[in-house]
């Protein structure tokens, strides 16, 4: 098959997902078309039977404002044309399902071709949900040939809000347990923590959703009792409000800004256990990803994270807020050996069972195969 992934290039759930999911088709053999506005943090190396596509932004002064919906229609129209796409898959109903719908009714005198949008969350939870988007996400819900969502707290969400006329899939996101395995790695260990220290990971866009500040306050009850450093990996708009609270709670000499990073294997490999405190959730690609690695969660339970976690079994969900809660379960899988073991293995076994890439891809081709089958 011969498909095109419109998708943001950044370090959000949506893009990853979206450009693993690529990597994945463009193994089977497929043909592969990335289309977005910079290439993809997760496209870092040559991959054949995947291509990217730059999408560029028209300089005429008469366009005070650019227009990036009407540029991505035309890249998506030159593409589809060019290279005989059979499938536009959308990642994020604004804009690019906007931009494929756009595409395809340009396209359908000279080249059939099917929209198949997947919702990733703040497309229908936040963005959809304002006045001036949501007529917006509504048409692209209803014009596209198909829907996915991914997570069941996500397909509830959208029927909720939009009704939409087609039916919705719940393919859920999906890890590479291959790659995301737990290594050996003592030396980078000792850079970070004693042996004998404990070692909490947070990983997200340190956006106000994600509640970092939450993650700071656990880690400060969970170093009253026992020795343990903090690694945070990510960048956004509440990092001043973080660096100030590990400030005032004279945690500098304990705590790790460590920036975005590409490849987070490592730093999963060496963490005892994957702090998330997210004020929601659609699905949480982070907790597993750290599952993957053998890392246990410990969460708020909100939105998509109990359909990852299994409760006291590869981790611990807590009421929403509640830090002290937080604080006292992950102190019940850091002082505890054997109980943590049985939790890594549990995570491991989960995301090899259940969201391994091989069983979700399966999934996706199957939805492709029946669009371009249709009548």
């Amino acid at each position: 098959m011969k498909i095109a992934i419109v998708c943001y290039p950044t370090y959000g759930g949506s893009g990853i997902i979206a450009t693993e999911l690529g990597l994945n088709l463009a193994s089977k053999g497929n043909k592969v078309h990335i289309i977005s506005y910079s290439t993809p943090v997760r496209l870092n190396k040559f991959k054949e039977n995947i291509f990217f596509h730059n999408v560029e932004l028209p300089n005429y002064p008469l366009f005070e404002f650019h227009f990036y919906t009407l540029s991505l229609s035309g890249k998506i129209v030159e593409i589809v044309e060019k290279e005989n796409i059979d499938i536009i898959h959308c990642h994020y109903a604004i804009p690019h399902t906007i931009s494929g719908i756009l595409a395809k009714e340009i396209l359908e005198d000279f080249h059939k071709v099917k929209v198949l949008t997947t919702l990733h969350g703040t497309d229908v939870t936040l963005v959809g949900t304002q006045p001036i988007f949501r007529p917006l996400v509504r048409y692209s819900l209803n014009k596209t040939d198909a829907v996915t969502c991914v997570s069941e707290f996500l397909y509830h969400s959208t029927v909720r809000e939009f009704n939409p006329v087609k039916p919705i899939e719940v393919i859920h996101n999906f890890v590479n347990t291959s790659l995301y395995r737990k290594e050996n790695l003592p030396e980078l260990r000792r850079e970070f923590a004693t042996p004998t220290q404990k070692i909490v990971l947070h990983i997200s866009n340190f956006r106000p959703v994600k509640r970092v500040t939450d993650v700071v306050e656990v880690f400060f009850r969970i170093k009253k009792e026992i020795d343990a450093k903090l690694v945070l990996v990510g960048d956004g708009p509440d990092m001043p409000k973080v660096e100030a609270l590990v400030q005032k709670l004279q945690l500098e000499e304990d705590v790790f800004f460590l920036g975005n990073q590409i490849s987070i294997v490592e730093l999963l490999s060496i963490s005892d256990i994957f702090l998330l405190t997210s004020e929601i959730e659609s699905f949480g690609l982070a907790v597993l990803e750290a599952m993957s690695c053998e890392v246990p969660v410990v969460s708020y339970n909100v939105g998509g994270l109990p359909e990852i976690v299994e409760e006291n079994k590869t981790g611990y969900l807590v009421p929403f807020g509640n830090i002290e809660k937080m604080a006292e379960m992950s102190l019940a899988l850091l002082q505890d050996e054997s109980k943590h073991l049985e939790f890594s293995n549990n995570a491991r076994l989960r995301a090899i069972h259940k969201f391994d890439s091989q069983i979700i891809l399966e999934k996706y081709l199957n939805l492709y195969s029946s669009l371009i089958n249709e009548v």
